[in-house]
């Protein structure tokens, strides 16, 4: 008999104790800016979040480093600068900001250096 009560009463408690705590999630999944393509003739895509800060579009293991992109689409609402470096994108920045929805029929090529990295920021 008091086991029965032992186990309900620890089994009763287990969901709040191992919980996530709530203040430490996500509160929205961030806005999506567009896409960048990473292989000519493939279908290797990296989204493109607006975050607010620098990231890379993706970290490749098969080439152990950061993955550059040859094209790029944007949809509405965002704005987004492109680096070929981590110093550049968080350093002084300056590169020229690019503002969706981009209008070409096709995706929109990078010149030489191919960037890897990316600042995106919701405009809306």
């Amino acid at each position: 008999m008091h086991l029965s009560t032992l186990l309900s009463v620890l089994l009763a408690s287990l969901p709040s104790t191992l919980s996530f705590p709530a203040s430490n999630l996500p509160a929205d999944d961030p806005y999506q800016c567009g896409y960048v393509l990473t292989e000519h003739n493939s279908s290797a895509y990296a989204g493109l979040s607006a975050f607010s800060y620098c990231s890379p579009f993706y970290y490749n293991q098969s080439i152990s480093g950061f993955q550059d992109a040859f094209a790029y689409r944007l949809w509405g609402g965002c704005q987004c600068e492109f680096y070929s470096d981590a110093e550049e994108c968080w350093g002084v920045g300056g590169a020229p900001v690019c503002e969706g929805p981009t209008t070409e029929k096709d995706d929109v090529k990078f010149e030489k250096p191919m960037p890897m990295w990316y600042y995106c920021k919701r405009t809306e």
